[in-house]
């Protein structure tokens, strides 16, 4: 999808109405892209004999599918990794269940990761 944008901001004009929130969506990608790319480099320590990884998993549920970004399996456990590269200072707020983000002295609210 990183390509896809990419592609879709070389072609734009930069005046156009959408530009900006594009290039948002394209550095939350690019951030994750990041987020994950900088785990696998600590799973490659990971004993390959006893470590199954996958990545980027696509799986169907009934009729629509969900995604996971990591999942690890052993012969004794399976663990699912869900990769978030999010700066600045975070605060999860378990009484209203979201997290709030304050960076460069602006605050946003996000959806709860952890639920």
């Amino acid at each position: 999808m990183i390509r896809k944008t990419e592609a879709l901001l070389r072609r734009l004009p930069s005046h156009h109405p959408k530009i900006t929130l594009i290039n948002e969506e394209m550095n939350k990608r690019l951030a994750g892209y990041k987020g994950e790319t900088s785990l696998d480099f600590q799973l490659d320590f990971l004993d390959s004999k006893e470590y199954f990884i996958l990545h980027d998993l696509r799986l169907p549920d009934n009729d629509r599918f969900f995604q996971i970004d990591t999942l690890i399996l052993t012969k004794k456990f399976a663990l699912i990794l869900e990769v978030k590269n999010i700066t600045g200072i975070l605060h999860f707020d378990t009484v209203y269940n979201q997290l709030i983000r304050i960076k460069n002295g602006k605050e946003q609210v996000f959806p709860c990761p952890l639920i």
